[in-house]
Parts: structure tokens; sequence; C-alpha cells
């Protein structure tokens, strides 16, 4: 079965409405669904207030060094774990971000939304051609109770070419670059890689064959989301691709369990493109 045709079987196979976009490093092939349709991101967004926070670093103006405090006001819910801890705490702004990606810290993420500038964010979307990636605010519950799309929007397409310039040093030095894949290394393994191949801990299995994927992942009230990379061996060789996928409008009762229905499609959509593309030991399949 040619891919195209096993990812639209998945898609139909999902209560809601999702989407889909790949890109093959080696062979430049494309695959999806739904590619153009604007999605809620839910802490995807993430993404580009670190390409934001890293293009500042850049820039000059501040250095990942230097310290913020948490502060007893910057207090949200949701996850992370920085909302348990005691203000006063004063982190680097790397750590600050790495809680950000690694574990989506809500309190993390609105701090340094303040701290970037949220018009800031939406110049630098708009600046590298990212028309479709909206940030709309930090993060409120009770906004986004109401309307998922109040925190971010974006199209499984354009968010497959953000993560595919990060991957490839574009927009940022190889060195932001390589700090950016670092705070994103398996996150969302419980997703894009819930059935992928990696290698055990321990393996004696060589670097230059060891599968990696590095991302990031957002979870509203019945949608699911992630963008990743997926490769193996060292990126200048590009055995890899790029790959997003969004869905929203699963009716089941939300009770954010790991397997929810949206967490499975996702995992089950990735593994056809990776059998695809990665599998076969390097025997690719185009389709």
């Amino acid at each position: 079965m040619r891919l195209k045709d096993r990812i639209l079987e998945i898609c139909e196979e999902f209560d809601g409405r999702i989407g889909l976009s790949a890109y093959n490093f080696q062979t430049e092939e494309t695959v999806g669904c739904r590619v153009e349709e604007v999605f809620p991101t839910a802490s995807v967004i993430k993404l580009p207030v670190l390409l934001t926070l890293m293009q500042q670093v850049q820039d000059g103006q501040y250095s990942l060094d230097d310290p913020i405090m948490l502060r007893r006001g910057d207090q949200i819910g949701g996850s992370g774990l920085l909302q348990y801890l005691s203000p006063g705490l004063t982190m680097p702004i790397r750590d600050w971000a790495f809680l950000m990606m690694s574990i989506s810290d809500n309190l993390a993420t609105n701090v340094l939304i303040d701290h970037v500038g949220l018009d800031k964010v939406q110049a630098w979307l708009a600046d590298h051609d990212y028309p479709d990636v909206q940030l709309r605010r930090k993060i409120d519950f009770t906004i986004l109770n109401k309307d998922q799309n109040e925190l971010g929007t974006a199209t499984p397409a354009a968010l497959t070419r953000m993560m595919t310039a990060v991957f490839h040093n574009k927009h940022l030095t190889p060195n932001a670059c390589q700090e950016m894949l670092r705070m994103m290394n398996k996150v969302g393994a419980d997703r894009i890689g819930r059935y992928l191949p990696f290698e055990p801990f321990g393996s004696d299995v060589p670097d230059e064959a060891k599968l990696n994927l590095a991302g990031k992942t957002g979870s509203l009230k019945g949608m699911r989301a992630q963008t990743a990379v997926v490769w193996r061996g060292k990126r200048e060789e590009n055995r890899g691709y790029a790959i997003s996928i969004m869905n929203e409008g699963n009716p089941e009762p939300e009770l954010w369990h790991p397997d929810a229905p949206g967490v499975l499609i996702i995992g089950r959509l990735a593994r056809a493109v990776y059998d695809a593309w990665l599998g076969g030991e390097g025997n690719w399949v185009i389709g």
C-alpha cells in the first residue's frame, strides 16, 4: 500500500479532525493530509517562543546564562513543576527554556513570553515567512477552556517546515539549533515515538545507527499535537524526516490518559511514515 493511502486510511479511523505533514530529508518527498488546514497548537506553539529567544541571544540582547527569578505572580497551572517551587528561585534562561520544551512547563513558558515579548514572537514568525503560525497570548486557561485557538494556531505544513529548519541549521547558527534539539530530545516518545524501534538503554548499537527523536507536543481537551524530527545516526547524513501531526475534536471524555485516542493515532501515523522512509535498513519505499 502506498504511504499516502495508508495515512488516509488511519486518519479515517479517528473520530475528529486530523492533519499530517511529513518531509523526507534524503528524497525531498512530502506526504500528508490536511497539510494547510489550521489547527490549535496547544504547547507546540512553544517552539517559536524558543526560536525567538535563541534569535535574541544570537543577536546579543542577552545570554542563556543570564538569570531569571521565579515570582509569586507567575503562578499558572497545567503541565510543569515550577508551579510547585518557591518564589525567589533563580535559574539561567537556558534552564527556563529547557523546562519549557522538555516537560512543557507552562510557568516557564509564560515567563519566557514576557522575557522575549509576545510581539517579538509574532515579528519573528512574520520575518521568517510563517504566516500560518500564530501565538496569540500567554497561557490562560480561563480563555483556552472557551476557545482552544486562543493560545496558538498553525498548519501541519508550517510546523514541519519549522522543524526541518532547526534540523538543517537554518534561521540560526548550528550551535543554537543543536541546543534546541537538545532541549527537545525524546520529547514525544509517547506520541510520534510511541511505536518506533528505539534501541534499549545500554545497547551496543553504534551511534551512527541509533534512532533519534526531538520535538514538541501539545495537549488540550480532546486535542493532541506534535511536531518532530526523526533520524538515524549523524544529522549531516540526512537519514530522517520531519513530521507534524495535529488533531482535535475527539468526543470521548477527556481523562488525560496516555492511551487517549489523539495520542494513539499520532503513534500509528508516525510508525507508518517510519516504515516507509526509515524501515528496512535503509531500503526506502517511496509512495
